[in-house]
């Protein structure tokens, strides 16, 4: 599932502990990091990705 975190678009991976979820981003220096973040900060994506 694709989601909206911050400035970027992630993937997400599946359920950490708690209410988190990983997710897998793009950082701006190219790096892809998986980090764990709270469901409520993640928002849908557009109808429009592009």
């Amino acid at each position: 599932m694709l989601a909206r975190y911050r400035n970027r678009i992630v993937e997400v991976l599946g359920e950490a502990r708690g209410q988190r979820v990983m997710i897998r981003s793009i950082h701006d220096d190219g790096v892809e990091r998986r980090t764990a973040v709270k469901w409520i900060n993640l928002l849908p994506v557009d109808a429009e990705l592009f």
